[in-house]
C-alpha cells in the first residue's frame, strides 16, 4: 500500500489549516507555499476535501479556504477517504462476494485485520493531534 502524493499533500493542507485561527480562511497561494504543493494541485485537493464537507470555501479579498468543522471533529481517517476512497488494501474484505473464494480465504484474515489496524490507527488522530504534536517538534 502507497499514500499518493494527494493525500500527503491533503494532510498536509489540513493540519496547516487547522493551526490557523479558528475559522479565518487561508488563501490557497498561502497554503500552497507554506507546504510546499503546486497550486493547480492543491486546488484540486482542497476541491475534493470541500465536496467531502471537510473544508469550506469562502470567496472574495478575505477569502480562501477553512476547515468545515473543529479540528478536533477531522479525523486523519476521514481526509484519507475523501482523497483516495475507502481504506481497504484487498476488496475482497468489504464485499464478501467480491471474490468466489472469500468464505473460505485463511489470507484474507491477514488483509482484514490489517485493514482493521490502518483503520483504527487513522479514525484514532485527529487534526488536532498532528497540530500538538507539530507543536512539540
Amino acid at each position: 500500500m502507497k499514500i499518493t502524493s494527494r493525500t500527503e499533500y491533503g494532510l498536509r493542507a489540513m493540519v496547516y489549516l487547522a493551526g490557523r485561527t479558528e475559522g479565518s480562511p487561508a488563501p490557497l497561494t498561502e497554503i500552497a507555499t507554506s507546504e510546499g504543493i503546486p497550486g493547480a494541485f492543491l486546488e484540486r485537493i482542497l476541491a475534493r476535501l470541500r465536496e467531502a464537507g471537510l473544508v469550506r470555501a469562502t470567496r472574495g479579498a478575505s477569502g480562501g479556504y477553512a476547515l468545515a468543522r473543529p479540528a478536533a471533529r477531522v479525523a486523519v481517517a476521514d481526509v484519507v477517504v475523501a482523497l483516495e476512497g475507502p481504506l481497504t488494501l484487498v476488496d475482497c474484505v468489504n464485499a464478501d462476494r467480491s471474490c468466489a473464494r472469500a468464505d473460505a480465504c485463511a489470507s484474507r484474515v491477514v488483509w482484514r485485520r490489517l485493514d482493521d489496524a490502518i483503520t483504527q490507527a487513522l479514525e484514532g488522530l485527529s487534526l488536532d493531534d498532528l497540530v500538538a504534536e507539530g507543536a512539540r517538534r
